[in-house]
């Protein structure tokens, strides 16, 4: 991650530096333009052309011992979203003051250090200005000498604010600080710490109104690889790539290229961003929305080795949201989802890559036929299991938790499984949730397939068990309730099997049904209509004469309820 800050202020510098006075370059000064230079390579690289420099209106070039220092005063850049369009409306930003030091650091390197503005002056087209206040901003970045690398870097304000006049919006927020850096470790191998942190944002504005505040955020990520020499060639050629004016098309088949060797530098890259303490605020200060915490994180692994992995957590915990805007009862006030795959295999990963990077937009047709050959066969060998490590959704009146693991290549089923569990608590409130979406049909009837349970506290769950092989689509508790998923209607002259549905099935066989179980001593609805209420029903005729039980009456139920096939039923 690279505060863009940073690259920004180097850019300004180099364009600056070139309209120096020549008598102002001392004998380090060239050095320094080489290596801002750089910087403003990557930033119009980074950015096409969104970013261009626009001149200031007083630069001053200086030595002090082994440092070289550049001062400018209302330095102006403008950024537009389309850099290619002459007609283009870009936005200007003028920098009251900003002031850069080189000075020499280990091993050859250079150190830039940035005084960034107290004041900038952001002027959108047709929109007043918008002013940004920083208050002891600094930046810092550490220089390979050989490639112009940036190895480290740091960002750090006390405290920033934003202003917009025309609305009357703004922001305030500091402290912040960040920092990056290229690690280098045992025996060839590397490391890439990044941190951030932002504290004490808060905001107004205008619409509504609304106000409110963060107390914190914060991404912290790691990644690492087992050879530097390896990576920084690889740094290399992106950044040639990157400089490179090429078409769009062009472009991506030279991004292709890189893609195998990509995966080889990595032996990790994980990381995790969070939010804290976040609270929204109408008029008066009455509370919209709070959260105590959330975060997302991810780590990927093992793409150097044999076999990869990559797992995925995302949740938060502590949400209250206002009665005017949601119905208290389904508030999800906590929620968590942690899943990930497992056992990728990384030889067929590359063979994937490497099919991809053959498939340009110049390659002849047969040519891309193979490479899409390549790839569906390295897919058929991957063998993953893709894993939940945990589900867990809970509101005031439900809770509902789950883990559970399939296993086998989508494209060479054979092997496939899987498996899983579900616990439910207050069941019955669920209807409130679904409201009447679909869904709502089932639950009566997955209330009778359930299996009644405690959980260490004592309050009542509903254990779900499910399955599912190439043989049986999915199982419920060993229950196979594959027909809840079957489309299409019955061949013509044949009795249609009865399952919720949305609308409910009506007709004289849901009546017949509806007879027979009244006939069995099986409480049931006598509507017409097949709705949950009936499938229940069914399910429990189905659990006493030891059927399958999914609520569906098919041909096997039928005949032990004793109900005559009807070939053309009412309508629906």
């Amino acid at each position: 991650m690279r505060i863009k800050l940073g690259p920004t202020a180097a850019a300004l510098v180099l364009c600056l530096s070139f309209a120096a006075p020549a008598g102002a370059a001392e004998p380090s000064a060239p050095e320094f333009k080489t290596e801002i230079d750089h910087f403003l390579d990557q930033l119009g690289a980074d950015t096409q052309g969104i970013v261009k420099w626009e001149g200031a209106d007083h630069v001053d070039l200086r030595m002090e011992g082994d440092a070289a220092i550049a001062d400018f005063t209302n330095a102006r850049i403008s950024i537009g979203a389309e850099p290619n369009k002459a007609t283009a409306k870009r936005a200007a930003v003028t920098f009251d003051h900003v002031e850069v030091r080189r000075t020499p650091a280990p091993d050859g390197a250079s150190k830039l250090a940035f005084v960034l503005p107290q004041n900038a002056v952001l002027k959108a087209p047709d929109h007043a200005a918008i002013n940004l206040t920083l208050k002891d901003a600094t930046a810092s970045a550490t220089i390979d000498a050989g490639s112009g690398r940036v190895r480290a870097s740091e960002l750090a304000f006390a405290g920033a604010r934003i202003d917009d006049k025309a609305s009357g919006d703004w922001v305030s927020f500091g402290p912040l600080a960040s920092s990056y850096k290229i690690v280098a470790g045992p025996n060839g191998s590397w490391a890439g710490p990044i941190a951030f942190e932002l504290q004490k944002v808060e905001f107004f504005a205008t619409q509504g109104p609304t106000s409110g505040a963060i107390d914190r955020i914060a991404y912290d990520a790691r990644s690492a690889g087992p050879d530097l020499v390896a990576l920084n060639k690889l740094r290399d050629r992106l950044d040639a790539l990157r400089r490179q004016d090429l078409p769009p098309d062009k472009r991506l088949d030279a991004s292709l290229e890189l893609l195998p060797s990509i995966m080889a530098m990595f032996s990790e890259a994980k990381g995790e961003l969070t939010l804290a303490g976040l609270t929204v605020r109408a008029s008066g200060g009455s509370p919209l929305v709070a959260l105590k915490k959330a975060s997302l994180g991810g780590a990927l692994t093992g793409l150097s080795g044999e076999s990869a992995a990559l797992r995925i957590t995302l949740q938060h915990d502590g949400l209250s949201v206002a009665p005017t805007l949601l119905d208290p009862g389904k508030v999800p006030q906590r929620a968590k989802l942690d899943f990930g795959l497992e056992n990728v295999g990384t030889a067929a990963l590359r063979n994937i890559l490497e099919a991809a990077s053959k498939m340009r937009a110049a390659a002849s047709e047969p040519d891309k036929q193979q490479a899409q050959q390549q790839a569906v066969a390295a897919a058929a060998t991957l063998k993953p299991v893709l894993r939940v490590y945990d589900l867990a959704v809970d509101t005031n009146d439900v809770g509902i938790s789950g883990k559970g693991e399939a296993k086998g290549s989508p494209l060479s089923p054979l092997g496939y499984s899987a498996e899983g569990d579900v616990a439910v608590r207050g069941f019955d409130a669920l209807a409130g949730l679904v409201g009447n979406a679909p869904p709502a049909a089932y639950l009566p009837l997955l209330q009778e397939i359930g299996t009644p349970a405690k959980a260490d506290d004592g309050s009542k769950r509903l254990n779900f068990h499910l399955a599912s092989t190439l043989q049986k689509l999915i199982t419920v508790n060993g229950n196979d309730v594959t027909a809840w998923f079957a489309g299409g209607g019955p061949a013509p002259g044949q009795p249609r099997d009865l399952r919720p549905a949305a609308p409910a099935m009506s007709g004289a066989d849901v009546v017949a049904v509806q007879h027979a179980l009244a006939a069995a001593h099986i409480a049931a609805p006598q509507t017409g209509n097949y709705d949950g209420a009936t499938a229940a029903a069914v399910a429990r005729f189905q659990k006493a004469n030891a059927l399958n039980v999914d609520g569906v009456v098919d041909q096997a139920t039928r005949q032990k309820l004793g109900v005559k096939p009807v070939a053309t039923p009412g309508a629906n």
